[in-house]
């Protein structure tokens, strides 16, 4: 395997020795990403670092990353628990999904990497990540309705919400068109290394899917048969709390410099007690049940994108086309 570029020749050494990331979880965000992160991390031949969502590759995203890596070694040292047990080294980062640059960078760094893609009906992605976006308070409009007729302005620049850092993240209509990035993936890598997974089938039958991303990474089955639900519906107990742990990107982007001076580790702590946090600041929250009109409307919105998407994967998606 050859070096990575920037790296001197000690250090190539010690990389070179090194279990690199060989598996991808690319996204889309909301269609159970975390959900595997759970499963997946407990498997003794896996390894997943203890911070989901690294995003490293998506140099797009980088007010939305939770480390500020400044060189490839960097990024390395979160895998140094890697060791020859695991079979299979990975990360999971659902904004890869979106970047402009990450499938690129990924495909530069390992040619042979292997990548998951987790898909769901869009109309029921775009209520829940409007969701996630009030719980991590980069949406400020509580009514679905209300914040997609937003989304002309919000591209313009206008009506984004303070703690918002990044403004693609409240463009519903494009993060829930998922075609185009699933064409971009099969256009980056060669359809043998691409898994797709799709959130209807993670939720009705949890164990045949996470069988089938083993046997897709090469590791053997674990008998694991517990498969709880993870990261449904939440909202923050303390909007004080909240705020402080959700600034605006310009404290974030300050936060950020402040932080990296002390390198990757301290970094990753820093990120790891913040998760605790927030954590602890949650509560469940039910989905509320959405309006027929409003979901006849996004069926529509989306009904060329999931035709061409049934295409892509080679799944039938007619389902997402019903009313119900």
């Amino acid at each position: 395997m050859s070096p990575l570029p920037g790296i001197g020749g000690n250090q190539r050494g010690i990389i070179s020795k090194m279990k690199r990331p060989n598996f991808f979880v690319v996204g889309a965000p909301r269609c159970g990403t975390t959900a595997l992160y759970s499963y997946l991390k407990s498997h003794p031949n896996i390894f997943l670092p203890s911070i989901k969502e690294l995003h490293y590759f998506a140099s797009d995203f980088s007010d939305v990353q939770k480390i500020a890596f400044k060189t490839d070694n960097d990024y390395l040292k979160i895998f140094a628990g890697a060791n020859e047990r695991h079979l299979a080294v990975g990360e999971i980062s659902p904004l890869y999904f979106y970047s402009d640059v990450a499938l690129n960078r990924i495909k530069q760094f390992d040619p042979s990497a292997k990548i998951i893609l987790t898909l769901r009906n869009p109309v029921d992605f775009v209520q829940s990540i409007h969701q996630l976006n009030l719980g991590l308070l980069r949406e400020d409009e509580p009514d679905l309705a209300k914040a997609w007729e937003l989304q002309d302005l919000r591209r313009q620049g206008k009506m984004l919400p303070a703690s918002c850092r990044e403004p693609r993240l409240v463009l519903y209509g494009e993060l829930g068109s998922f075609g185009k990035y699933v064409e971009r993936t099969l256009q980056v890598f060669d359809r043998k290394q691409v898994l797709f997974l799709l959130f209807d089938d993670l939720a009705s039958n949890p164990k045949a899917v996470y069988e089938s991303v083993l046997s897709f990474l090469g590791a053997p089955s674990d008998g694991r048969t517990d498969f709880p639900a993870v990261n449904a519906g939440f909202e923050q107990k303390s909007k004080i709390l909240a705020k402080i742990i959700h600034p605006p990107k310009l404290v974030y982007r300050v936060f950020m410099k402040a932080i990296s001076i002390f390198g990757v580790n301290f970094m990753k702590n820093v990120s790891l007690i913040y998760n605790k946090i927030e954590g602890l600041n949650l509560q469940r929250a039910p989905r509320d049940v959405m309006d027929p009109s409003l979901r006849a409307r996004l069926q529509l919105y989306f009904r060329d994108d999931i035709q061409k998407l049934a295409i892509l994967t080679e799944r039938d998606l007619s389902a997402w086309l019903t009313t119900s």
